[in-house]
């Protein structure tokens, strides 16, 4: 028993130093960004590219089968990130809108594999991200279809 509470401790230690360091790489990504000197067609490819490979290392940490629970943190800081870099990315770029939809996708197939019983302020916390996201994918949307007119 005391084993057990050990290792869960252990693990929200861990998960919680994780999520933290995903905070700061995204956050380092999103500097890089805007005070990239590159064109803003290829600064927002490199973030984009940057930013898959950062959610992929940090989601590829932990199963869905075995604990969902940090997986909703990951998507959650990854969201909010995207959603504040979204300004500095280039309609131009054509990985932007890819990586919306990707991300979108990922972020469903998370909530439609999660168990009935879901902590409330988690699940606060990513609806709200997930909110806002949508604003700012609506908002993109309607941009890029100014831009095809």
């Amino acid at each position: 028993m005391a084993d057990d509470e050990a290792e869960q401790g252990s693990a929200h230690t861990h998960s919680s130093a994780t999520i933290t360091a995903l905070r700061e790489k995204l956050q380092e990504l999103a500097i890089a960004l805007k005070n990239s000197a590159e064109s803003p067609t290829q600064s927002s490819s490199q973030y984009c590219q940057d930013f898959c490979q950062t959610l992929v290392e940090y989601a590829g940490r932990w199963r869905m089968e075995k604990d969902p629970l940090p997986l909703v943190e990951v998507y959650t800081v990854a969201l909010l990130s995207y959603a504040q870099a979204s300004p500095c990315l280039s309609s131009q770029c054509e990985n932007v809108p890819l990586v919306l939809e990707r991300l979108s996708l990922s972020c469903v197939e998370l909530l439609l594999s999660l168990p009935e019983h879901f902590p409330g302020a988690l699940w606060e916390e990513f609806q709200s991200s997930v909110q806002v996201k949508c604003k700012i994918v609506i908002q993109r949307v309607k941009c890029f279809s100014f831009y095809i007119q």
